[in-house]
């Protein structure tokens, strides 16, 4: 990396897994101006942060949230990602944990279809055009992040569902 990168963004720590999803993230957001801290340990909240990512499909970002929702912490921005359970009890818990958090700090929540089919977990299997790209994905979550920056009251709380982008053939 060199020195002359002039980002002019938030620093975003990212509670992930430095995969597909995480890559592009750390691309697109380097890309508009922000660096980008990865955690791909789960710790817990780190007090320092004030811009995050949290996935909580792992194992670091699920011990994220629940750190940042028990405790006092300043408030920060932060965008959550998660693929959507599909089981409503796991979706209602953790959307409990995620305006939880909400009500100290600012939240955005984006629901995803699964990025990728694992034989193990499929018993349905979505078509291609509707399985997210991680780069598609990506996009969408640093728009919520250059959302947050723009932002200068907490706490809120808002949700969404990512749609991916249809890709249709040339006529």
């Amino acid at each position: 990396m060199t020195a002359d990168l002039h980002l002019s963004g938030p620093t975003v720590t990212v509670f992930g897994e430095r995969d597909a999803l995480d890559e592009a993230l750390s691309a697109e957001l380097g890309r508009r101006g922000c660096s980008t801290h990865s955690v791909t340990t789960p710790v817990g909240w780190l007090t320092s942060v004030s811009h995050a990512v949290i996935r909580l499909d792992t194992t670091t970002g699920e011990q994220a949230i629940r750190d940042l929702a028990s405790r006092d912490a300043p408030a920060s921005h932060v965008v959550i990602v998660c693929g959507t359970p599909t089981d409503a009890a796991t979706t209602e818990r953790l959307q409990d944990l995620c305006r939880q958090c909400g009500e100290h700090h600012d939240v955005s929540v984006i629901w995803h279809a699964p990025l990728e089919v694992r034989l193990d977990e499929a018993r349905r299997v979505l078509p291609a055009e509707l399985t997210p790209a991680p780069r598609d994905l990506a996009a969408t979550i640093a728009d919520e992040v250059g959302v947050q920056e723009a932002w200068t009251s907490a706490p809120s709380f808002v949700t969404q569902t990512f749609e991916p982008r249809r890709h249709r053939g040339h006529a």
